[in-house]
């Protein structure tokens, strides 16, 4: 289930200490309109390695509230990542991605 959510929000949904996936150190994986965040750093890799991506993934942590400022935030919408999931699985049957999505407002 989708919601609107606002920053202070969002922040409150997150552990103290968020993971994301990335290919060079920097920047966060996602497949648009889809942005990715882990609890921990094994569940980002596990999540990675079922994607079956050629890229090599591997998970970077922050303290959530560096990760979600409203610049990040921004440029998430800027590359079109509206929506991002929250400790998302993969289900094994069908492949489709599941879990708490949350979607990006855009800016008014």
């Amino acid at each position: 289930m989708s919601e609107d959510v606002t920053l202070n929000q969002l922040v409150e949904l997150l552990p103290p200490r968020i993971w994301y996936l990335t290919s060079n150190g920097t920047d966060m994986w996602c497949r648009r309109p889809y942005g990715f965040l882990f609890s921990t750093g094994q569940a980002a890799e596990e999540f990675a390695k079922a994607m079956g991506t050629d890229e090599k993934l591997f998970a970077i942590g922050l303290d959530a509230g560096a990760l979600i400022s409203d610049e990040v935030l921004s440029g998430l919408r800027n590359t079109a990542v509206t929506r991002l999931f929250i400790d998302p699985a993969i289900d094994p049957a069908s492949g489709d991605v599941h879990g708490q999505i949350l979607r990006l407002s855009p800016l008014t």
